[in-house]
């Protein structure tokens, strides 16, 4: 009897476990509590300030419709915010009402229609420079100036970044000149869905290597061309999508174009990705990318968890009276030192450089880079 009951009684264990580990491998409550959990609030000063105001900036986020504020709520507060306090013009742009424009930009993929509804809606909006983000991208620390981002070369007209976590140049964040080039460049991009391949294309993501390209000089559109059909028009994936991106990166690298500025991974860029960290940021980081809503505290690719108290809107005329700071109500444990934060992304870049190499390799066998 008493055998009995002691193999019921470890059969229970057991099965406890199992449900449990089940539910933390699909759910992660547990996790996600203890990955949450701040000892205190802290408050930081604005310390920076925009008095000597050289540039006229603007933000601009493009966005389907008003109902997907819904879905990027915190970020949107953070940059409105921002822009109240050093007088950035906040644009946030509702394609959907456009109606004029939308009858002109009828792109089918919302990613590529955002760029020429940016484009279009450019001649009336009055700032020489635009910063465009991704609804998803929000400001995580206030104590940075856009204009430390803006070329001093004035032949610059468009400025990406490479993102961290893989070869990309960042589609969904780019510093605009308002000018006739810029807006023909982006109307260029955003049409270039008429010209993606039947693949793995990766959407306007993929799409932006090459449209820069054909901002190069016409000596390298064999080169260019190689890409294009042996690597992008193959492509089934991930892995051999970043094949055609390594090839074009290595391109436009090596062939200059004088109104294109790429900058390199690191903390040249004014964004990153927050999950790269775990949300933690430090005193060099400005604008974090992926706070969706899908995927906050879910067990999902570019999970992330808020570094903020965020338990409602935002009051936003605290943000032009001078008191912008109480809005960004930090959880302690989410703020680390620069050291820290900077070696773990310094290892990711490590790992991106390896597989660069590799791709390059790849590459360099079939065509003279």
């Amino acid at each position: 009897m008493r055998t009995f009951q002691r193999y019921t009684s470890i059969l229970i264990v057991l099965s406890l476990i199992i449900v449990v580990f089940i539910e933390e491998f699909n759910v992660g409550k547990g996790y996600i509590f203890i990955a949450n959990r701040y000892n205190g609030e802290v408050i930081r000063n604005i310390t920076v300030s925009r008095a000597d105001k050289k540039e006229n900036i603007g933000i601009v986020i493009v966005l389907n419709n008003v109902k997907d504020e819904d879905n990027y709520q915190m970020a949107l507060d953070t940059v409105r915010c921002y822009g109240r306090n050093f007088q950035y013009d906040v644009h946030v742009i509702h394609a959907n009402e456009e109606k004029s424009i939308m009858e002109k930009c009828q792109q089918k993929d919302f990613m590529f229609r955002r760029h020429c509804v940016l484009s279009l809606k450019m001649s009336s909006i009055p700032n020489t420079w635009l910063l465009f983000l991704d609804g998803d991208m929000g400001i995580i620390n206030p104590n940075h100036l856009i204009e430390d981002y803006i070329p001093e070369n004035p032949k610059i007209q468009i400025v990406f970044y490479n993102r961290i976590m893989n070869q990309e140049v960042m589609a969904g964040s780019y510093l605009v000149q308002n000018s006739d080039w810029s807006r023909k460049f982006l109307m260029f991009w955003a049409n270039f869905e008429d010209k993606l391949p039947n693949s793995f294309h990766g959407s306007d993501n993929g799409a932006v290597h090459a449209v820069i390209l054909y901002q190069a000089a016409p000596e390298i559109s064999s080169k260019r061309e190689f890409c294009v059909k042996n690597y992008w028009e193959t492509s089934r994936d991930y892995e051999s999508l970043s094949t055609f991106e390594v090839c074009a990166q290595e391109l436009i690298r090596n062939n200059s174009i004088p109104e294109i500025k790429i900058l390199p991974k690191g903390r040249l860029a004014w964004a990153r990705d927050g999950w790269l960290t775990n949300s933690v940021w430090s005193e060099t980081d400005f604008i974090f990318h992926g706070w969706q809503k899908k995927r906050k505290d879910k067990l999902i690719f570019a999970m992330w968890h808020s570094p903020l108290i965020y338990d409602k809107p935002w009051n936003l005329t605290k943000c032009s009276e001078g008191e912008a700071s109480q809005n960004w109500r930090y959880k302690d444990t989410f703020i680390g030192n620069v050291i820290d934060v900077d070696r773990k992304l310094f290892a990711t870049i490590q790992d991106e450089e390896k597989s660069y190499k590799k791709y390059l390799d790849l590459v360099a066998k079939n065509i003279p880079l």
